[in-house]
């Protein structure tokens, strides 16, 4: 290496130096743009998923049994649906970029940036607003022949579109008249007459939760609790239903933000109390699962104060409550960002961690498994490679299950290319192995 070379090596680490000892002062600085005007920077990297699957059996229960059918039913007629729909989410998922959760960056120590915006860390923000974009970020499979997608539109209106078996068809969707922007992040689906999508609206003051209710006929907005003061935000991110009489909606809310759980009675949602671990650090809910008619799992991340680590919380019937989730070997933060439950009391759920390195945090899949006692992490292929500067990442975004040796996962990775690739991974019964993705 010449004297040039050397100079700008030694320079550079100078730099990365000198960028880090900053990272220390990086609340102070967000505060005084904040009273400036500016809007600061979002430090807490956060779920990239940018299309969520509730497919594989009816209700998006991906993998629970459902009520009037063989048992045999429950694993075979959906699964070519729940194949071709993960793909779809994976597609989806490269489409759009690097932006935050569903596209939407948040305020409040709201979990906030992507992989690739550097170590994982929290921010206290102002109220949010996002840019018009069309995109789907969820997806119901009742049968090969009629599949929803929900997600948001340029216009600033909630998408909603109905496959057929031989084309999508967009259908009308229920935005608050008071909204300014509003869209969907997740539906569920029990029958051609029953289904759910939940997400949120923005009204100039305040982010609200956004339920809409398909009757049949037409989607209709259902009143859904908002808590967290009139200028705060509620938010949800996932749906499960279990029968028309009992479905679940999970996200966040308050300042700073906390879990959000929602329940539908057969006449009412209303607030079910979430254990919320992170304390003042906060923590946020990205996914919902039911497990048979009484069961239930939600997914998401805790706050720990510098970063934030996976959630897993269960409902037992009478209560929510925290599961322990392991900790990924060498991990500066993890997220998870989809659930499933399956046949004799096992489940998966999946997202991705942050690897530690000398400069940046490698982003790598995460895959958990639920055997009926204890969630253990299962080796996962992570083909973006564990390179130390980003954006070269691996993460997962989907999960389904066919049967207990017959698992799907989807998600995206990228190795010096932004645009990323679609990842697919299949449990074989023994192993999680990486599939072509067509293209």
């Amino acid at each position: 290496m010449n004297g040039h070379d050397d100079k700008l090596a030694r320079t550079e680490d100078d730099v990365r130096s000198a960028l880090r000892d900053l990272e220390q002062y990086a609340p102070a600085r967000d505060r005084v743009l904040r009273a400036l005007g500016q809007p600061g920077t979002r430090r807490r990297p956060r779920r990239p998923r940018r299309a969520r699957l509730l497919a594989g059996t009816p209700g998006g229960r991906a993998g629970a049994g459902w009520p009037g059918g063989p048992r045999w039913r429950r694993w075979a007629a959906p699964a070519a649906a729940a194949l071709a729909l993960l793909v779809v989410a994976a597609a989806l998922a490269l489409t759009a970029g690097t932006r935050g959760h569903h596209g939407m960056p948040r305020g409040g120590s709201a979990p906030s940036s992507p992989p690739g915006l550097g170590t994982p860390h929290r921010n206290n923000g102002g109220l949010f607003f996002w840019t018009h974009f069309n995109r789907v970020n969820g997806l119901a499979a009742l049968s090969a022949h009629d599949i929803w997608a929900v997600g948001s539109a340029a216009t600033g209106k909630p998408l909603i579109e109905r496959w057929n078996g031989m084309a999508w068809k967009q259908v009308p969707s229920a935005s608050p008249r008071d909204a300014k922007e509003s869209l969907l992040n997740s539906v569920a689906a029990t029958g051609s007459s029953s289904a759910w999508a939940v997400g949120y609206y923005n009204n100039g003051s305040a982010i609200k939760t956004l339920i809409e209710r398909w009757n049949g006929r037409a989607w209709t907005q259902v009143t859904s609790p908002s808590p967290g003061g009139s200028h705060a935000w509620s938010a949800l991110s996932g749906v499960a239903a279990a029968g028309t009489s009992s479905a679940w909606a999970v996200g966040y809310y308050g300042r700073p933000i906390r879990p959000l759980i929602e329940r539908w009675n057969g006449r009412a949602w209303t607030y079910v109390a979430s254990p919320n671990p992170g304390g003042r650090d906060g923590g946020a809910l990205d996914a919902v699962a039911t497990a048979g008619r009484s069961g239930a799992w939600a997914a998401g991340n805790v706050g720990t104060r510098t970063v934030d680590e996976a959630l897993i919380e269960r409902w037992n019937g009478r209560a929510w409550r925290q599961v322990t989730s392991p900790r990924p070997t060498g991990s500066r933060g993890s997220t998870l960002t989809a659930i499933a439950a399956g046949p004799a009391a096992s489940a998966w759920a999946v997202g991705y961690y942050y690897a530690d390195t000398d400069v940046e945090p490698a982003v790598l899949t995460l895959i958990e498994r639920w055997n009926g006692r204890a969630w253990t992490q299962v080796t996962s292929p992570s083909p973006g490679g564990s390179a130390e500067h980003l954006p070269d990442q691996s993460l997962l975004q989907a999960v389904c299950t066919i049967s207990p040796s017959d698992a799907w996962s989807a998600g995206s990775y990228s190795s010096g290319n932004p645009l990323g690739k679609i990842l697919i991974e299949r449990w074989t019964g023994r192993t999680w192995t990486q599939l072509p993705a067509g293209r």
